[in-house]
């Protein structure tokens, strides 16, 4: 039995071996040699015909995965480590329960660790597991042999060797599947456990082992800050990667109001917004339920139901600069790669010596009407030549022909006697410098968001995609508005150098070296 069509079965299981069973789900077992032989030997058989759970109108009910279920366990597929960010109530953390505990009944020897925010959280988590135990079919228990070892208030073992633990923190355990539910209210609530987790018992699971990290957005906090990394490095996973899965309450069926409600000029517009960005129609049932809902939760709305991943962090990023650009026109468009330096076009660099001596050298290529920022040089109280130093040491450092600095390089250093300019220009001497005009901030930031839709950069720039995403205004607590002007923070620094590289571009335009080669005939 399944709760999804075949079509949409095939279109989420495509390539996987598990849709060449499909036929599973509309026939039954002739007899307890058929049960076991082909049914029982599918994973995604049992998850929709074993389990019991209550349901929203406390009633005992046969676990059936719904479509928001379907699409974390085909994504658990492509890669067994998750991070998602959902809508309310879309039945996430029983779906991982009962995943786990599926495990538990059919795999030998695997310890298995639920992490919940709270000791009640936690109490009710075990007491989920228990049911699953005890509504278990016995005719299928005893098919298998399999009985309880140890039952407490922390854990369950059962007789395949397999164990599940209920625990509000997990540190140096040693599992082999993890699930962390509400990481967000965690990691607010709980900092030092969240930071233990990481530092702890992630580092101990194997590659390759099952970890889940699900929540709503709660602000700015260590699950919005792994989510960020986890968008930013999707087209480059490696097996310690999270793979970001998003699930919008628009995908949810349940998400629907019969009621009509009245919907005014702000909120039809909202409506047209999205339909116009995810290129699809929101059914005036949905409406409703968002008309309903707002009403009840305000702005929170795009918290706890956002349309896009990026209306969930919408409050936080309400200052910010650059991060929708970015991750509409970078991000989605898969323009982060490894591997972009081209050695047969020229390296540039710009540069900012930024506040509490900060200096972040954005190292970039250009090609046609693109720009590819390769590389990332940054650190704090040192002088240029030991960042010159460190840029000699890379092999890109012969083609650096081309530095680009801010409208203040001309002023002497106390310390050396010496400007800015002058210091670039004794330690790279084969390098063109512009020295930028003085324009306004604003100017700088118009040209950055104008470049962002010709920008490619290297996964391996962590600090520059950071800045891009968390470049922001400065808050008036006062007012309670966004002042005009940037927040001075870690983000700004980098912030700079990119805006000295988009105004760079606009008033430089250099050819090919001399008997370069010619460039590679393809874009990236």
């Amino acid at each position: 039995m399944l709760s999804i069509d075949k079509p949409k079965f095939l279109e989420l299981y495509k390539g996987k071996k598990i849709v060449d069973n499909i036929d599973l789900f509309y026939s039954k077992p002739k007899n307890n040699d058929d049960l076991v032989k082909n049914y029982l030997i599918s994973k995604l058989w049992r998850l929709n015909n074993l389990y019991t759970i209550i349901d929203k109108y406390g009633n005992k009910v046969r676990f059936v995965m719904n479509l928001s279920q379907h699409r974390v366990y085909a994504a658990k597929l492509h890669h067994p480590r998750l991070i998602i960010l959902k809508s309310r109530q879309q039945g996430i953390s029983t779906f991982w329960l009962i995943d786990f505990f599926d495990d538990l009944c059919f795999r030998k020897n695997l310890s298995i660790g639920l992490m919940a925010q709270g000791q009640d959280e936690a109490s009710t988590l075990l007491e989920r597991v228990k049911l699953l135990w005890d509504e278990f079919p016995l005719s299928t228990k005893q098919l298998l042999g399999l009985s309880v070892v140890e039952d407490n208030t922390k854990r369950l073992s059962l007789s395949t060797g397999s164990k599940i633990f209920v625990r509000t923190s997990f540190r140096s355990t040693t599992l082999q599947r993890l699930h962390i539910s509400e990481m967000g209210k965690i990691a607010n609530n709980y900092p030092k456990k969240a930071k233990e987790t990481k530092t702890g018992t992630l580092q101990t699971i194997a590659a390759g082992n099952p970890v889940v990290i699900e929540s709503t957005a709660e602000g700015d906090n260590m699950f919005k800050t792994d989510w960020e990394k986890a968008v930013t490095n999707v087209n480059a996973l490696s097996p310690k990667d999270f793979y970001p899965v998003f699930l919008s309450w628009l995908d949810d069926p349940t998400c629907v109001e019969s009621m009509p409600q009245v919907i005014d000029d702000k909120t039809a517009k909202y409506f047209e917004k999205i339909e116009l960005e995810l290129n699809r129609v929101i059914s005036l049932e949905q409406k409703n339920f968002w008309i309903m809902q707002y009403r009840e939760l305000g702005d929170e709305i795009y918290q706890e139901y956002p349309s896009t991943e990026e209306e969930a962090f919408m409050v936080n990023r309400a200052g910010a600069y650059y991060a929708h650009k970015y991750l509409t026109q970078v991000v989605k468009q898969k323009r982060i790669v490894y591997d972009l330096y081209d050695k047969n076009l020229d390296v540039q660099i710009a540069a900012d010596l930024g506040m509490d001596d900060t200096m972040v050298i954005t190292v970039f290529q250009d090609y046609n009407d693109s720009t590819r920022i390769i590389d990332e040089v940054y650190g704090n109280g040192e002088d240029i030549k030991y960042y010159c130093d460190e840029l000699k040491e890379k092999e890109y450092y012969p083609q650096l022909n081309h530095i680009i600095l801010p409208h203040d390089a001309e002023v002497k250093e106390l310390t050396s006697g010496l400007t800015r300019k002058e210091a670039f220009e004794n330690e790279i001497p084969q390098a063109y410098i512009t020295v930028l005009a003085k324009v306004s901030v604003q100017d700088g930031i118009n040209a950055v968001r104008d470049l962002l839709s010709r920008l490619w950069i290297d996964a391996k720039c962590t600090y520059i995609m950071k800045c891009l995403m968390n470049y922001t205004k400065e808050w008036d607590d006062k007012r309670q508005v966004w002042k005009n002007k940037p927040l001075h923070d870690e983000s700004s620094n980098g912030a700079d150098s990119i805006r000295y590289l988009a105004l760079g571009r606009l008033t430089t335009v250099l050819g090919r070296k001399t008997g370069q080669k010619r460039p590679r005939g393809y874009d990236v």
